[in-house]
């Protein structure tokens, strides 16, 4: 492979490092503690700070801010880091931020991701790999998505809570608690969870079996005659040997923020 291509016009510092076959379009600027692996692309006018470590092969298309110190006023400067997987997507206009010291000092982004325009990703949060984050889905500090999410258009998950694997947040979204696994939560204060993303399950392989566990497990959640810990064990006692299941119980269990359910 071949070495790094950089624009005449962009700027990439001496203490930066490009991996073989990465491009960097114009005006884009590089400081120094910044990593990128091989086989990147980057557009115009992208930005990156460090400390930061980019995977192979990811793609930043145009004004990108990748690796800007945290928007919390308890940052002083010290050194926190980013880290990226492999095989990203960043579209135009998406800001990622390093973690803070109170909060682990680092945010980190897993493989195979698809962040749309205006996308913000903010201090100390984990993204795990093959989410989708749909135009100007936000992320404030401390937030973790599980593989498979999918963070609706206009979306916003309040800061420490968490978001499921395989997790579907429909557009203009206001989450303050967990959303849950495999389940769709849609809505504006309050948000309401309305069952497992059946459709978006079966598109990820999820055959009928899988579908119809969980679907059990959320009639038990959502009857409103029965509290949610009687319900919990109600699942646990009727499907908590199935995999599937077994996650949702467990991320109930220790939300400690509380989920959101809509119950009745």
């Amino acid at each position: 492979m071949s070495a790094a291509t950089i624009h005449p016009t962009a700027i990439v510092d001496e203490g930066a490092s490009l991996g073989a076959g990465t491009t960097v379009g114009p005006y884009t600027v590089i400081e120094a503690g910044v990593e990128v692996g091989e086989g990147c692309t980057i557009g115009p006018f992208c930005r990156f700070s460090g400390p930061t470590r980019v995977g192979p092969e990811n793609t930043f298309e145009s004004h990108c801010s990748i690796g800007a110190p945290p928007q919390d006023l308890k940052y002083d400067g010290e050194p926190t880091r980013l880290e990226i997987g492999s095989g990203n997507v960043f579209r135009e206009f998406v800001t990622i931020h390093r973690g803070t010291s109170g909060g682990g000092g680092l945010t980190r982004i897993g493989d195979g991701n698809l962040f749309m325009v205006y996308a913000h990703v903010a201090h100390d949060c984990l993204v795990g790999s093959t989410t989708i984050f749909a135009n100007n889905a936000t992320l404030a500090g401390h937030v973790e998505v599980g593989d498979h999410a999918v963070i609706g258009a206009f979306s916003a998950v309040h800061q420490f809570c968490r978001v499921g694997s395989h997790a579907f947040l429909g557009g203009f979204t206001v989450a303050t608690k967990d959303c849950l696994p495999f389940m769709r939560t849609v809505g504006s204060r309050p948000a309401r969870c309305f069952g497992p993303n059946s459709i978006g399950l079966e598109r990820k392989g999820f055959d009928e079996d899988r579908r119809r566990a969980l679907k059990r497990a959320w009639r038990h959640l959502h009857n409103p005659k029965i509290p949610t810990a009687e319900a919990i064990g109600l699942i646990e006692e009727e499907l908590g040997d199935r995999p599937d299941v077994r996650l949702l119980l467990d991320f109930l269990k220790s939300a400690e923020r509380g989920a959101i359910l809509s119950r009745g």
